[in-house]
């Protein structure tokens, strides 16, 4: 995932980590998945996608620039929005500079009096080469198999989302609100092997296409996609991530983190972010009295906060949770978390990064450390699946 990553560029927020492997913490660096992808939608018939063979992919690299450059090696093109509206296609043998950054592939420009939308499009292998190392790093030998499942999860993530983002022109965003993705730029030799050793494979459920979530760290134990206010999916439900009564996740530094509010921020920022944080009302107050979590998902993330202020009382519910206590643009780490107060403070202490849905990127890291396969690694996270060939 993971989901946060991943949505801002970056993915994965993902948007949206497990087991010792040797080496300090400082040694297993943290993917930066979205906190909170948005969440595309997935086209209705997915099996008529899967029947049509198609394998190119359609990226939203940029959106709603007055001016924009791509210099391709037969030419460079300069676009300008409100001259020239409506598509310009550019066909190239590849390696085009956009915003400093080369990709592979072509390229598409809509332009309006509003902006300018930029679309790369390749196949799919090739933009997994330049996602996989922004997903989950750039990872060593014995991570290969990690690398090798964060390829299939990513895989199965794009194939399943073709067209959801069809009425911008694409099929989905090159950061954090779908997967990271910045092309030639940060490609890895070992993330490539990983992506063709296992070229083709996706995970299935029932016959279907899943939706391969994937987040940082989960502290120990991954959720349900009902954080994010979703039915509940039989693939997607809490795992115990732990051997020996020890998360594999434990050397992310997010394995626990702790955030200290003093009491009349916390009453300027409920404030401010409880439009985003879709509280389910939003009023004034001086003073915020207690805050309470009044209850949890299975997997032991908060689901229903309730903030008691002078004024009344609101709730916020599931991953929307770590929005509500945003500053400096940095939402809380996740919702795995207790919350204690004293005379002038309120104190969260938690663990684990992202959504903490399906796949544990540090645990994946620490299982194939461990040994563990890519499919034994999948199948942990994503409940009775089987990995199949597209």
């Amino acid at each position: 995932m993971k989901l946060k990553f991943f949505l801002p560029f970056v993915l994965a927020l993902f948007a949206c980590a497990p087991l010792p492997p040797l080496g300090p913490v400082s040694k297993i660096p943290d993917t930066k998945p979205a906190p909170e992808p948005q969440i595309p939608d997935v086209p209705q018939k997915t099996e008529d996608t899967q029947r049509s063979g198609r394998h190119i992919i359609n990226v939203g690299i940029s959106i709603k620039k007055e001016f924009a450059a791509i210099e391709c090696p037969e030419k460079k093109w300069e676009f300008k929005a409100g001259s020239n509206p409506g598509k310009t296609e550019i066909e190239t043998k590849g390696n085009c500079k956009y915003d400093d950054k080369t990709y592979r592939g072509n390229w598409t420009v809509l332009s309006t009096d509003s902006g300018l939308t930029i679309i790369n499009t390749l196949p799919i292998e090739d933009y997994l080469k330049g996602l996989v190392p922004h997903e989950i790093g750039n990872l060593k030998q014995d991570e290969m198999e990690a690398l090798k499942a964060q390829a299939v999860a990513a895989r199965t993530y794009a194939y399943r989302h073709l067209d959801s983002r069809k009425s911008q022109g694409f099929d989905m965003y090159a950061d954090t609100r779908d997967q990271v993705y910045n092309g030639i730029s940060g490609e890895d030799s070992l993330a490539n092997e990983a992506i063709l050793a296992t070229a083709g494979l996706v995970i299935k459920y029932n016959g279907d296409l899943i939706e391969s979530y994937y987040h940082s760290t989960c502290g120990g134990r991954t959720e349900s996609a009902e954080v994010w206010g979703q039915e509940g999916k039989p693939y997607l439900v809490p795992v115990s991530d732990s051997a020996d009564g020890r998360p594999f996740c434990e050397l992310s530094k997010y394995m626990k983190w702790e955030e200290v509010f003093n009491k009349e921020e916390l009453v300027s920022l409920f404030q401010k972010n409880a439009l985003d944080a879709r509280a389910d009302k939003t009023f004034s107050f001086g003073k915020i009295e207690q805050i309470l979590i009044t209850e949890k998902f299975p997997g032991g993330r908060a689901k229903r906060l309730v903030v008691i202020t002078d004024k009344g009382s609101f709730e916020v519910f599931g991953d929307r949770i770590r929005r509500l206590f945003a500053r400096e643009g940095k939402i809380l780490p996740s919702i795995l978390f207790s919350i204690s107060q004293n005379k002038d403070t309120f104190t969260v202490t938690g663990s684990g990064y992202g959504h903490g849905i399906g796949m544990c990127q540090m645990g994946t890291r620490a299982r194939a450390k461990e040994g563990q396969t890519f499919e034994k690694i999948l199948k942990t996270y994503y409940t009775g699946v089987s990995i199949e060939k597209y």
